[in-house]
């Protein structure tokens, strides 16, 4: 019976040493699992050295031709600043925003996560975020964006360490210096130029608001793009400035008066992109930029950049929208080939698609290729060809609003832009030899060899097709298109300079000189007669089937400029809408400002198009033209740096 006792009292009674053994074993398990685990999530954490380069894309400063900054891509730092030299409003009107209790956490504010996880399961979606600033620095600068747990313990790993090895003051000044603003800012200097023209001491009570309040998407609250949801979240920034008592509420009051203030933020590089866009391609193959900065002094004519994005603007406004034109693109070069012009549609942060390196059908504006092929192969503009209709094989190609008398000159035929002289024209010299013709002059889009593309069925693109007008212009020296004169680094070092190009002749003087004649006769009293210069000029239009692309191309020298008009969806314009009407009246508007006779005033943004295009009257009359200064040319023209 003792026994029994004995045995089950055994049973019974734990085995404390036992249990503690167990306890302890599982502890020091977990500890070592955990160990581990917490170095497998940070086992490729960043090197933490060098702090001032982490995080940091080489940056690209793209500058006119005269030295003023168009663009800038990468993080740009316009300059490094210290929060102790700031306004003190600017810092607060950060942490007021994003994290209000930043001067009282170490880094990691978890009663600030534990309030944002429980608004969130209180809401059902995510409507708050825990991150402070010094986390939001150490993911901005070492981590990558992606959601995930490693990424998160990684992030607080950072952050605590930022807060050991940094003051507050240091955090906050890294972090206004790094954080992106958008519209290409990456810094508080560089923000406040960007949308206010000015430095980041300047800043106003409510320009700080407003740049504080983009922070959390630059792109929902942009300034630019959405200015009632700016204005509300920097009103927002205000009121959370009054609440931890950094700014009175007399001082709110007289910071919201700026609202009705009449500037305007500056929209300087928007209307540069397209330009800078399509010369950020060619610096990689010319130089690399991969580790340090680099500046690029361009070809870029400001002003005339301004000018052209100015008409387009306002020629889609007064007269494009109503008649089915929603597009409109402008290529501009010297004699040597420098762009000093580059518009890819009528604004860049609504679609950054560039129409000026589209492939679009340019219609009759192809046939100067096939007259100047046949002009080299002896052709004279006296000649005499049929304009009768012509059939080859079940296609037979018809003439715009034009009745055959039997015969014509080749003058008058391309006065008139007559498709079945074009055709007999491309028949006695051959489609193989035009198709030549055009990439011995920079066609490089795949051309149809039929004889459709003599009358402009093949698509080929407006910057290289304006390209191919300049060597009329040039005496027959092949022009070649090209944006970039010289890329240095940020210590003034120069890695690249372009050199004088000797392209070779690809046009016979006296194809040149008959070409020119002609198309001084289209200028005079053929279909561009609308984009007539006071001073000689010399051009061609070209409309597509259906209306669906317009141009006009044409030179007087030293610039040859391209227009395009028409729809991105292809689809037809207004059939008055030809190419001697909406792209020779913006041809010639263009070609006046650049010549002296007066630049566009003010600014033009752009109207909400009409989804539907109607049948509205056309009222494209002539601009009366300014008194000339002087004529003058274009200084960028005249003195090229290449």
């Amino acid at each position: 019976m003792a026994s029994r006792r004995k045995k089950t009292a055994y049973f019974n009674l734990p085995d404390r040493k036992r249990v503690i053994r167990i306890a302890v074993s599982l502890g020091v398990f977990a500890s070592v699992l955990g160990f581990f685990a917490f170095i497998f999530l940070i086992h490729d954490m960043p090197d933490l050295d060098n702090l001032e380069t982490k995080g940091r894309r080489a940056s690209v400063i793209f500058e006119s031709y005269d030295g003023k900054t168009i663009a800038t891509y990468g993080d740009l730092f316009r300059r490094v600043v210290k929060v102790d030299k700031l306004p003190r409003y600017v810092g607060e009107a950060v942490i007021a925003i994003e994290d209000r209790r930043f001067y009282r956490h170490c880094g990691v504010d978890l009663g600030g996560l534990l309030r944002a996880m429980a608004t969130n399961l209180i809401s059902g979606r995510i409507v708050q975020g825990g991150s402070t600033l010094t986390q939001q620095l150490a993911k901005n600068l070492f981590l990558s964006p992606s959601r995930s747990i490693k990424r998160k313990v990684q992030e607080f790993v950072l952050a605590i360490w930022l807060e050991r090895k940094f003051s507050k003051k240091q955090i906050l000044s890294i972090y206004l210096n790094r954080v992106y603003f958008g519209a290409g800012a990456y810094g508080i200097d560089a923000a406040a130029y960007r949308f206010f023209g000015k430095t980041a001491e300047q800043l106003t009570l409510y320009e700080a608001a407003k740049l504080a309040g983009v922070l959390k998407s630059p792109t929902s609250y942009s300034p630019f793009h959405n200015s009632p949801r700016s204005d509300q979240r920097t009103s927002l920034v205000l009121s959370l400035m009054v609440e931890a008592k950094y700014i009175s509420e007399n001082e709110m009051k007289e910071a919201l008066l700026e609202k009705n203030n009449s500037y305007r933020l500056s929209i300087l590089m928007d209307e540069n992109r397209y330009f800078t866009d399509w010369a950020l391609e060619q610096i990689q193959g010319i130089v690399g930029v991969e580790d340090e900065d680099v500046i690029v002094r361009t070809t870029l004519d400001s002003r005339l950049q301004k000018n052209a994005t100015y008409i387009i603007r306002k020629t889609l406004n007064e007269v494009g929208f109503k008649n089915g034109v929603h597009q409109m693109a402008l290529a501009a070069m010297d004699k040597t080939g420098a762009v000093r012009a580059m518009v890819g549609g009528h604004t860049y942060g609504i679609s950054q698609y560039n129409r000026a390196l589209a492939q679009r059908s340019f219609g009759s504006a192809f046939k100067y290729f096939v007259f100047l092929t046949a002009l080299e192969k002896g052709v004279d503009v006296n000649d005499h060809i049929s304009d009768m209709p012509i059939s080859i094989g079940n296609w037979s190609p018809k003439n715009y609003h034009y009745k055959s008398i039997g015969s014509v000159t080749v003058t008058e035929a391309f006065v008139k832009s007559i498709n079945t002289c074009v055709i007999r024209l491309a028949q006695k010299v051959g489609m193989d030899a035009v198709i030549r013709k055009a990439e011995e002059l920079g066609i490089t889009s795949e051309i149809d060899r039929n004889y459709a593309s003599a009358l402009g069925a093949s698509c080929v693109n407006l910057l290289e097709i304006t390209a191919c007008y300049g060597a009329s212009m040039t005496d027959g020296v092949k022009v070649s298109p090209f944006g970039i004169i010289s890329i240095k680094n940020q210590r003034g070092k120069m890695l690249y300079r372009a050199q004088q190009r000797q392209n070779r002749r690809v046009i016979s003087p006296e194809g040149c000189r008959k070409m020119k004649l002609i198309m001084r006769e289209l200028m005079e009293r053929g279909t561009g007669r609308r984009a007539r210069l006071p001073m000689v000029s010399y051009g061609k239009t070209g409309t597509s089937n259906d209306s669906r692309d317009a141009s006009f191309i044409g030179f007087s020298p030293p610039l040859v400029t391209g227009v395009w008009a028409g729809n991105d969806d292809n689809t037809p314009m207004n059939q008055k809408m030809t190419g001697g009407v909406l792209p020779a009246a913006v041809w010639r508007d263009f070609m006046l400002s650049a010549f002296g006779y007066g630049d566009p005033v003010g600014e033009v943004r752009i109207e909400t198009p009409s989804k539907k295009p109607d049948s509205a009257k056309i009222d494209v009359k002539r601009r009366k033209i300014n008194k000339p200064m002087g004529r003058r040319r274009i200084s960028a023209l005249l003195k090229s740096e290449v």
